[in-house]
């Protein structure tokens, strides 16, 4: 089940690059700002490479509502590395969900997918964790739609 606005975010520890730099991007490090977890399905899909650089070319506007980004999904550190290269690079990281597969995925309720039959896969989806590490909003796409950031963005300036 998809967890609701208002339900504790679950704390996660993932592998993840930004760039070709690897590290890891844990939730509850990021107590004091508002998170957006990005879900995406894969790396080098036609829809998730048009989903990931809008939120790239919009990084400033996100830090005014002291805002950052994470990407997740279950490809690994080496794929994202050739994904963001592929896209032109992006200054926020892409986490890897690859072991224990999709553990995050079930966490937020996304795996396995609902909104596709493709197996493997977690749906695609956005989640905003505010300061207190609470879910303050949260949708889950078709999978041939992505989010847009200008709807991410007015959710955020309500936490202001």
């Amino acid at each position: 089940m998809t967890l609701k606005v208002g339900d504790a975010a679950p704390d996660f520890k993932l592998p993840a690059v930004t760039g070709e730099t690897q590290g890891e991007f844990q939730l509850s490090s990021q107590k004091g700002r508002n998170v957006v977890l990005l879900f995406y399905v894969l790396d080098f899909t036609p829809v998730c490479a048009a989903e990931l650089p809008p939120f790239q070319a919009d990084l400033a506007k996100l830090a005014g509502v002291n805002a950052v980004v994470a990407g997740i999904c279950t490809d690994t550190i080496f794929s994202h590395i050739a994904f963001q290269k592929s896209l032109g690079g992006l200054a926020f990281p892409l986490a890897s969900d690859r072991w224990p597969y999709a553990e995050t995925a079930k966490a937020y309720g996304l795996f396995p997918a609902t909104k596709h039959q493709f197996g493997g896969m977690n749906d695609r989806a956005v989640f905003i964790v505010d300061k207190a590490g609470k879910i303050a909003w949260t949708k889950v796409y078709d999978i041939g739609e992505a989010p847009k950031v200008h709807d991410i963005l007015d959710e955020l300036k309500k936490l202001v």
